[in-house]
């Protein structure tokens, strides 16, 4: 989603901009965290929209076992409860 485009829905499901009202659930690879999350969270911020960030972990962390199972590797998982960037 453009960073732009999730501010709209906010402002209409929150229209008196009240905490705790919206939660945003981050749903990406570990790896893109830290590059895509800033994005819009400085939209969300810059129009001064209060709500709640979530990172959804287990998401876009999946590879294939030998076995052919879907799996995910624990430390992959960690990493975006160790993430951290300037805004």
């Amino acid at each position: 989603m453009d960073p732009k485009e999730l501010v709209k829905p906010i402002e209409i499901l929150n229209p008196e901009n009240k905490a705790g009202r919206i939660t945003v659930i981050a749903r990406m690879e570990a790896e893109n965290m830290r590059v895509k999350l800033p994005h819009p969270i400085r939209a969300v911020r810059g129009a001064g929209l209060v709500v709640t960030w979530v990172s959804d972990p287990m998401h876009g962390n999946t590879m294939k076992a030998p076995c052919g199972l879907k799996t995910r590797s624990f430390d992959r998982i960690l990493v975006p409860s160790t993430l951290s960037f300037s805004l």
